[in-house]
């Protein structure tokens, strides 16, 4: 029974992988030969903080089978509904960076895949298949940073091919992202993004104790 939920629970992971994967190759056709006429924008190069959930749902399907890399499977689905989380709300929140003007489908993606999001860190919270407590995001912390240092290497290989802003992190110009432009402003580039680097994790570590707390107490309601 225990082995016919796992997969069940699998299943639906590598599934939010495949969709988010077609709805990225899809995307990126569209702007590269609809919206640019045929120019690649790098800017939407798919490695923003929201592109994660993408790459890492079927990161976790590849490392199924080595037994090893079981807590870092659950590291995996820990990041992912805490800085998905994150992500999709903030987007859905300050949307500028959503909408297409004259290409609506492009702008329906955008809302969609950030809905998915947060469906798919709900999910993964109500099936309690996350590391719980510090401890449990502390775990992300290794990946975040990997992450971050390859956004902001993919950001300098491909600068002269346009503005690359890989998880807003560029080091090339101020932040784009508000706020945090200011603090730029006041204290440089690089100390700038350690400061929204913190941020990031800040926020990440709030959602999962929110997350935590939340899908905890509806537990202790339903065995009362």
């Amino acid at each position: 029974m225990i082995s016919k939920y796992k997969s069940n629970t699998d299943r639906v992971i590598v599934t939010f992988g495949v969709v988010f994967l077609m709805m990225e190759i899809w995307k990126q056709i569209m702007i590269w030969k609809v919206e640019f006429g045929g120019r690649y924008e790098i800017w939407y190069f798919p490695f923003q903080l929201c592109s994660m959930p993408m790459y890492l749902c079927l990161l976790y399907m590849a490392l199924k089978e080595i037994k090893c890399t079981k807590r870092f499977r659950a590291a995996i689905l820990t990041f992912i509904r805490d800085y998905g989380f994150l992500g999709g709300i903030m987007a859905l929140i300050v949307h500028d960076g959503l909408i297409h003007q004259g290409f609506p489908l492009l702008t329906a993606h955008g809302f969609i895949w950030h809905v998915l999001m947060l469906l798919l860190s709900i999910y993964i919270s109500f099936k309690h298949i996350s590391l719980k407590g510090n401890s449990g995001f502390a775990s992300t912390l290794p990946l975040f940073m990997i992450l971050s240092v390859i956004a902001e290497v993919i950001n300098v290989i491909f600068h002269n091919f346009g503005d690359c802003d890989m998880f807003y992190i560029s080091p090339y110009h101020n932040s784009s992202q508000m706020i945090f432009d200011d603090i730029d402003s006041v204290i440089g580039r690089p100390l700038g993004i350690i400061v929204y680097l913190i941020s990031v994790c800040a926020g990440a570590f709030v959602v999962h104790f929110v997350l935590d707390a939340f899908f905890e107490a509806r537990v202790n309601n339903e065995t009362r």
